[in-house]
Protein backbone atom coordinates (compact mmCIF):
# COMPACT_ATOMS: atom_id res chain seq x y z
CA UNK A 1 0.00 0.00 0.00
CA UNK A 2 1.45 3.29 -0.79
CA UNK A 3 0.23 4.97 2.73
CA UNK A 4 2.35 8.26 2.23
CA UNK A 5 0.01 9.03 -1.20
CA UNK A 6 -3.36 7.54 0.55
CA UNK A 7 -2.13 10.66 3.58
CA UNK A 8 -1.33 13.00 0.69
CA UNK A 9 -5.27 12.35 -0.08
CA UNK A 10 -6.45 14.39 2.57
CA UNK A 11 -4.22 17.18 2.22
CA UNK A 12 -5.56 17.81 -1.21
CA UNK A 13 -9.01 17.41 0.25
CA UNK A 14 -7.83 19.95 2.94
CA UNK A 15 -6.05 22.48 0.27
CA UNK A 16 -10.08 22.47 -1.80
CA UNK A 17 -11.47 22.90 1.94
CA UNK A 18 -9.75 26.34 2.62
CA UNK A 19 -10.05 27.09 -0.93
CA UNK A 20 -13.84 26.84 -0.41
CA UNK A 21 -13.84 28.77 2.80
CA UNK A 22 -11.68 31.78 0.54
CA UNK A 23 -8.83 31.33 3.13
CA UNK A 24 -5.39 31.83 1.08
CA UNK A 25 -7.33 32.61 -1.85
CA UNK A 26 -4.55 34.12 -4.03
CA UNK A 27 -2.59 30.51 -4.48
CA UNK A 28 -5.92 29.27 -5.89
CA UNK A 29 -5.47 25.86 -3.78
CA UNK A 30 -8.24 24.38 -4.98
CA UNK A 31 -7.11 23.96 -8.24
CA UNK A 32 -3.92 22.88 -6.79
CA UNK A 33 -5.98 20.13 -5.26
CA UNK A 34 -8.06 18.84 -7.93
CA UNK A 35 -5.24 18.69 -10.08
CA UNK A 36 -3.35 16.38 -7.86
CA UNK A 37 -6.92 13.97 -7.63
CA UNK A 38 -6.50 13.68 -11.04
CA UNK A 39 -2.84 12.67 -11.88
CA UNK A 40 -2.80 10.49 -8.66
CA UNK A 41 -6.22 8.68 -9.93
CA UNK A 42 -4.56 7.57 -13.03
CA UNK A 43 -1.46 6.99 -11.16
CA UNK A 44 -2.92 4.76 -8.43
CA UNK A 45 -5.37 2.97 -10.69
CA UNK A 46 -2.59 2.33 -13.40
CA UNK A 47 0.07 1.00 -10.45
CA UNK A 48 -3.24 -1.24 -9.66
CA UNK A 49 -4.18 -2.46 -12.68
CA UNK A 50 -1.50 -2.03 -15.38
CA UNK A 51 -1.07 -6.03 -15.77
CA UNK A 52 -4.60 -7.00 -16.35
CA UNK A 53 -5.39 -4.99 -19.52
CA UNK A 54 -2.12 -5.89 -21.42
CA UNK A 55 -5.40 -7.27 -23.18
CA UNK A 56 -8.93 -6.60 -23.83
CA UNK A 57 -10.93 -8.58 -21.10
CA UNK A 58 -14.34 -7.77 -20.88
CA UNK A 59 -15.12 -9.35 -17.49
CA UNK A 60 -12.29 -7.76 -16.23
CA UNK A 61 -13.52 -4.39 -17.42
CA UNK A 62 -16.78 -5.30 -15.91
CA UNK A 63 -15.29 -6.11 -12.39
CA UNK A 64 -13.33 -2.54 -12.86
CA UNK A 65 -16.30 -0.46 -13.50
CA UNK A 66 -18.29 -2.34 -10.95
CA UNK A 67 -15.30 -1.33 -8.54
CA UNK A 68 -15.43 1.91 -9.45
CA UNK A 69 -19.02 2.92 -9.18
CA UNK A 70 -19.04 0.94 -5.92
CA UNK A 71 -16.54 3.69 -4.94
CA UNK A 72 -17.52 7.04 -6.11
CA UNK A 73 -21.85 6.44 -6.79
CA UNK A 74 -23.17 5.72 -3.23
CA UNK A 75 -21.46 8.80 -1.78
CA UNK A 76 -22.32 11.12 -5.05
CA UNK A 77 -25.81 10.13 -4.46
CA UNK A 78 -25.98 10.25 -0.78
CA UNK A 79 -24.62 13.99 -1.10
CA UNK A 80 -26.93 14.80 -4.02
CA UNK A 81 -29.80 14.16 -1.56
CA UNK A 82 -28.44 16.63 0.99
CA UNK A 83 -27.83 19.18 -1.63
CA UNK A 84 -31.13 19.10 -2.64
CA UNK A 85 -33.04 21.35 -0.31
CA UNK A 86 -30.59 24.21 -1.09
CA UNK A 87 -31.41 23.91 -4.67
CA UNK A 88 -35.07 23.68 -4.10
CA UNK A 89 -34.55 26.74 -2.37
CA UNK A 90 -32.99 28.95 -5.01
CA UNK A 91 -35.01 27.42 -7.65
CA UNK A 92 -38.46 30.41 -7.87
CA UNK A 93 -41.11 28.35 -8.48
CA UNK A 94 -43.30 29.11 -12.18
CA UNK A 95 -44.46 27.04 -15.30
CA UNK A 96 -41.04 25.41 -16.08
CA UNK A 97 -39.42 25.22 -12.29
CA UNK A 98 -40.28 21.12 -12.27
CA UNK A 99 -39.13 20.34 -15.65
CA UNK A 100 -35.63 22.56 -14.94
CA UNK A 101 -35.34 20.59 -12.00
CA UNK A 102 -35.93 17.39 -13.36
CA UNK A 103 -33.67 18.02 -15.94
CA UNK A 104 -30.44 19.80 -14.00
CA UNK A 105 -31.34 16.44 -11.33
CA UNK A 106 -30.96 13.74 -13.70
CA UNK A 107 -27.83 15.44 -15.55
CA UNK A 108 -26.42 15.43 -12.40
CA UNK A 109 -27.48 11.82 -11.15
CA UNK A 110 -25.78 10.64 -14.46
CA UNK A 111 -22.59 12.25 -13.86
CA UNK A 112 -22.79 14.11 -17.07
CA UNK A 113 -22.64 17.54 -16.41
CA UNK A 114 -18.90 18.19 -16.81
CA UNK A 115 -20.06 17.76 -20.84
CA UNK A 116 -22.33 20.86 -20.28
CA UNK A 117 -21.00 24.19 -20.89
CA UNK A 118 -22.75 25.87 -18.00
CA UNK A 119 -21.71 26.83 -15.08
CA UNK A 120 -25.17 26.84 -13.43
CA UNK A 121 -25.42 23.45 -14.47
CA UNK A 122 -21.66 21.32 -13.71
CA UNK A 123 -21.60 23.37 -10.19
CA UNK A 124 -25.14 22.58 -9.77
CA UNK A 125 -26.38 20.54 -6.23
CA UNK A 126 -23.45 19.29 -5.01
CA UNK A 127 -20.30 21.47 -6.69
CA UNK A 128 -17.49 19.78 -6.49
CA UNK A 129 -19.57 16.69 -7.93
CA UNK A 130 -18.20 17.84 -11.75
CA UNK A 131 -14.81 16.27 -10.89
CA UNK A 132 -16.88 12.60 -10.21
CA UNK A 133 -18.39 13.31 -14.14
CA UNK A 134 -14.63 14.04 -14.91
CA UNK A 135 -13.51 10.91 -13.13
CA UNK A 136 -15.83 8.62 -14.94
CA UNK A 137 -14.70 9.58 -17.99
CA UNK A 138 -11.48 8.32 -16.59
CA UNK A 139 -12.90 5.06 -14.96
CA UNK A 140 -14.29 4.55 -18.78
CA UNK A 141 -11.10 4.69 -20.23
CA UNK A 142 -8.52 3.41 -18.45
CA UNK A 143 -9.09 -0.31 -19.30
CA UNK A 144 -8.14 0.95 -23.33
CA UNK A 145 -5.91 3.60 -22.47
CA UNK A 146 -3.73 0.87 -20.66
CA UNK A 147 -4.25 -1.59 -23.70
CA UNK A 148 -2.90 1.27 -26.14
CA UNK A 149 -0.26 2.07 -24.30
CA UNK A 150 0.93 -1.64 -23.96
CA UNK A 151 0.34 -2.02 -27.57
CA UNK A 152 2.49 1.22 -28.28
CA UNK A 153 5.20 -0.11 -26.08
CA UNK A 154 5.23 3.04 -23.74
CA UNK A 155 7.83 1.21 -21.49
CA UNK A 156 10.06 0.97 -23.87
CA UNK A 157 9.56 4.70 -25.43
CA UNK A 158 9.64 6.63 -21.68
CA UNK A 159 11.62 9.33 -22.70
CA UNK A 160 9.65 9.74 -26.16
CA UNK A 161 6.10 9.50 -23.88
CA UNK A 162 7.51 12.22 -21.82
CA UNK A 163 8.36 14.31 -24.38
CA UNK A 164 5.30 14.20 -25.60
CA UNK A 165 3.42 15.07 -22.38
CA UNK A 166 5.60 17.70 -22.24
CA UNK A 167 4.79 18.90 -25.75
CA UNK A 168 1.18 18.64 -24.75
CA UNK A 169 1.45 20.25 -21.10
CA UNK A 170 3.22 23.54 -22.87
CA UNK A 171 0.06 23.89 -24.99
CA UNK A 172 -2.50 23.69 -22.66
CA UNK A 173 -0.42 26.11 -20.43
CA UNK A 174 -0.26 28.11 -23.01
CA UNK A 175 -3.87 28.27 -24.14
CA UNK A 176 -4.70 28.79 -20.36
CA UNK A 177 -2.11 31.42 -20.29
CA UNK A 178 -4.31 33.70 -22.92
CA UNK A 179 -8.14 32.44 -20.99
CA UNK A 180 -10.08 35.23 -20.74
CA UNK A 181 -12.20 34.15 -17.56
CA UNK A 182 -15.47 36.12 -19.14
CA UNK A 183 -15.57 33.25 -21.77
CA UNK A 184 -17.31 31.05 -20.11
CA UNK A 185 -17.13 28.52 -22.87
CA UNK A 186 -13.65 28.76 -23.02
CA UNK A 187 -13.36 28.48 -19.35
CA UNK A 188 -15.58 25.32 -19.23
CA UNK A 189 -13.46 23.87 -22.33
CA UNK A 190 -10.38 24.45 -20.47
CA UNK A 191 -10.83 23.57 -16.68
CA UNK A 192 -14.02 21.19 -16.67
CA UNK A 193 -14.39 19.08 -20.29
CA UNK A 194 -13.42 15.30 -19.30
CA UNK A 195 -11.51 14.93 -22.28
CA UNK A 196 -9.18 18.18 -21.81
CA UNK A 197 -8.59 17.33 -17.93
CA UNK A 198 -7.99 13.38 -19.27
CA UNK A 199 -4.26 14.99 -19.74
CA UNK A 200 -3.80 14.91 -15.81
CA UNK A 201 -4.88 11.29 -15.44
CA UNK A 202 -2.88 10.28 -18.84
CA UNK A 203 0.06 12.08 -16.92
CA UNK A 204 -0.88 9.66 -13.76
CA UNK A 205 -1.00 6.51 -15.41
CA UNK A 206 2.44 7.44 -17.35
CA UNK A 207 4.16 8.11 -14.38
CA UNK A 208 2.69 4.55 -12.70
CA UNK A 209 3.83 3.02 -15.76
CA UNK A 210 7.87 4.41 -15.23
CA UNK A 211 7.70 3.57 -11.43
CA UNK A 212 6.65 0.00 -12.13
CA UNK A 213 9.50 -0.36 -14.39
CA UNK A 214 12.16 1.35 -12.64
CA UNK A 215 10.90 1.11 -9.19
CA UNK A 216 12.38 -2.48 -8.87
CA UNK A 217 16.01 -1.56 -9.83
CA UNK A 218 16.30 1.77 -7.92
CA UNK A 219 18.17 1.05 -4.35
CA UNK A 220 16.30 2.61 -1.46
CA UNK A 221 18.86 5.24 0.76
CA UNK A 222 17.07 6.56 3.32
CA UNK A 223 19.00 9.56 3.41
CA UNK A 224 18.93 10.49 -0.40
CA UNK A 225 15.28 9.64 -0.69
CA UNK A 226 14.94 12.46 2.67
CA UNK A 227 16.53 14.73 0.64
CA UNK A 228 14.26 14.44 -2.84
CA UNK A 229 11.35 14.19 -0.78
CA UNK A 230 12.17 17.48 1.07
CA UNK A 231 13.38 18.55 -2.56
CA UNK A 232 9.96 17.75 -3.91
CA UNK A 233 7.65 19.71 -0.82
CA UNK A 234 9.83 22.73 -1.61
CA UNK A 235 9.43 22.77 -5.12
CA UNK A 236 5.77 22.12 -5.14
CA UNK A 237 5.91 25.39 -2.52
CA UNK A 238 8.20 27.45 -4.50
CA UNK A 239 5.45 26.66 -7.35
CA UNK A 240 2.47 27.67 -4.95
CA UNK A 241 4.24 30.97 -4.04
CA UNK A 242 4.84 31.68 -7.60
CA UNK A 243 1.55 31.37 -8.97
CA UNK A 244 0.28 34.28 -6.65
CA UNK A 245 1.36 36.99 -9.41
CA UNK A 246 0.12 34.59 -12.35
CA UNK A 247 -3.27 34.96 -13.91
CA UNK A 248 -6.18 32.83 -12.83
CA UNK A 249 -6.35 30.83 -15.87
CA UNK A 250 -2.86 29.82 -15.61
CA UNK A 251 -2.90 28.01 -12.09
CA UNK A 252 -6.53 26.33 -12.57
CA UNK A 253 -5.28 24.56 -15.65
CA UNK A 254 -2.29 22.66 -16.30
CA UNK A 255 0.30 24.68 -13.65
CA UNK A 256 0.54 21.95 -10.85
CA UNK A 257 0.96 19.10 -13.04
CA UNK A 258 5.20 19.25 -13.61
CA UNK A 259 5.60 19.60 -9.40
CA UNK A 260 2.94 16.98 -8.46
CA UNK A 261 4.51 14.56 -10.39
CA UNK A 262 7.62 15.11 -8.99
CA UNK A 263 6.14 14.45 -5.75
CA UNK A 264 3.93 11.87 -6.12
CA UNK A 265 6.62 9.74 -8.17
CA UNK A 266 9.18 10.61 -5.01
CA UNK A 267 6.54 9.52 -2.12
CA UNK A 268 5.60 7.02 -3.76
CA UNK A 269 8.87 5.16 -3.48
CA UNK A 270 8.06 5.41 0.33
CA UNK A 271 12.26 5.57 1.22
CA UNK A 272 12.46 8.83 3.13
CA UNK A 273 11.80 10.03 6.55
CA UNK A 274 8.84 11.91 5.55
CA UNK A 275 7.64 9.43 3.67
CA UNK A 276 7.48 7.11 7.17
CA UNK A 277 5.78 10.42 9.23
CA UNK A 278 3.32 10.11 6.38
CA UNK A 279 2.70 6.70 6.71
CA UNK A 280 1.65 7.01 10.32
CA UNK A 281 -1.75 5.21 10.43
CA UNK A 282 -3.87 8.81 11.76
CA UNK A 283 -3.02 10.26 8.79
CA UNK A 284 -3.68 7.03 6.33
CA UNK A 285 -6.78 7.14 8.05
CA UNK A 286 -7.70 10.86 7.19
CA UNK A 287 -6.23 9.71 3.74
CA UNK A 288 -8.88 7.20 3.63
CA UNK A 289 -12.21 9.03 4.58
CA UNK A 290 -10.75 12.23 2.07
CA UNK A 291 -13.53 11.15 -0.11
CA UNK A 292 -16.26 11.51 2.05
CA UNK A 293 -14.68 14.60 3.20
CA UNK A 294 -14.04 15.92 -0.14
CA UNK A 295 -17.94 15.31 -1.04
CA UNK A 296 -19.35 16.98 1.85
CA UNK A 297 -17.46 19.57 2.81
CA UNK A 298 -18.66 21.99 0.13
CA UNK A 299 -22.51 21.32 1.80
CA UNK A 300 -21.46 21.87 5.28
CA UNK A 301 -19.89 25.41 4.11
CA UNK A 302 -22.72 26.16 2.34
CA UNK A 303 -25.42 25.45 5.47
CA UNK A 304 -23.62 27.21 7.51
CA UNK A 305 -23.24 30.64 5.21
CA UNK A 306 -27.03 31.54 6.22
CA UNK A 307 -25.97 31.99 9.94
CA UNK A 308 -23.39 34.42 9.28
CA UNK A 309 -20.67 33.24 11.78
CA UNK A 310 -17.72 35.29 12.51
CA UNK A 311 -15.09 33.32 9.84
CA UNK A 312 -12.92 32.05 12.21
CA UNK A 313 -15.88 30.26 14.14
CA UNK A 314 -17.00 29.28 11.04
CA UNK A 315 -14.57 27.84 9.77
CA UNK A 316 -13.73 25.70 13.08
CA UNK A 317 -16.84 24.70 12.67
CA UNK A 318 -17.35 23.43 9.61
CA UNK A 319 -14.17 21.47 9.79
CA UNK A 320 -14.85 19.99 12.76
CA UNK A 321 -18.31 18.70 11.22
CA UNK A 322 -16.69 17.97 7.82
CA UNK A 323 -14.41 15.98 9.28
CA UNK A 324 -16.95 13.94 11.88
CA UNK A 325 -19.40 13.72 9.31
CA UNK A 326 -16.78 12.29 6.44
CA UNK A 327 -16.34 9.68 9.54
CA UNK A 328 -19.38 8.72 9.93
CA UNK A 329 -20.07 8.53 6.17
CA UNK A 330 -16.72 6.39 5.44
CA UNK A 331 -17.58 3.65 8.11
CA UNK A 332 -21.09 3.46 7.87
CA UNK A 333 -22.16 4.04 4.33
CA UNK A 334 -19.23 4.66 1.93
CA UNK A 335 -17.55 1.12 2.86
CA UNK A 336 -20.44 -1.20 3.17
CA UNK A 337 -21.79 0.41 -0.08
CA UNK A 338 -19.07 -0.07 -1.75
CA UNK A 339 -18.41 -3.76 -0.46
CA UNK A 340 -22.41 -4.67 -0.94
CA UNK A 341 -21.98 -3.37 -4.73
CA UNK A 342 -18.86 -5.25 -5.33
CA UNK A 343 -19.32 -8.41 -3.67
CA UNK A 344 -22.73 -8.63 -2.64
CA UNK A 345 -23.38 -11.47 -0.34
CA UNK A 346 -19.95 -13.52 -1.42
CA UNK A 347 -18.43 -12.89 2.00
CA UNK A 348 -15.39 -15.11 1.45
CA UNK A 349 -14.46 -12.57 -1.55
CA UNK A 350 -14.97 -9.99 0.32
CA UNK A 351 -12.51 -11.08 2.90
CA UNK A 352 -9.99 -11.69 0.38
CA UNK A 353 -10.52 -8.08 -1.16
CA UNK A 354 -10.02 -6.62 2.59
CA UNK A 355 -6.74 -8.66 2.86
CA UNK A 356 -5.33 -7.62 -0.32
CA UNK A 357 -6.87 -3.94 -0.89
CA UNK A 358 -4.24 -1.60 -2.51
CA UNK A 359 -6.72 0.99 -3.89
CA UNK A 360 -5.96 4.28 -2.72
CA UNK A 361 -7.72 6.13 -5.30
Amino acid sequence: MLNSLTSFRYIAALMVFIFHLEYFSQFQLGSAGVQFFFILSGFILAYNYHSKFMEINYISIKKFYIARFAKIYPVHLLTFIISAPLVIFYFHPNGLYFIKLAIISAINLLLVQSFIPDRGTYFNFNGVSWTLSVEAVFYLLLPFLLWIFTKIKIKTNILKSILVLIAVWIVLFILNANLNEDSHFLVWLLHIFPLTRLFEFSTGILLALIFVEKSNRVTVNKTRFTIIEILSLLLFVGALLASVGLDIGIVGGVYFVPTWCMLIYTFAHQGGVLSKALSNKFLVYLGEISFSFYMIHLLVINYFSYLNLDKSVNFLICFLLSLLLSALIYKYYEEPMRKRIRFGTNKKEAIIYRQTRVEQS
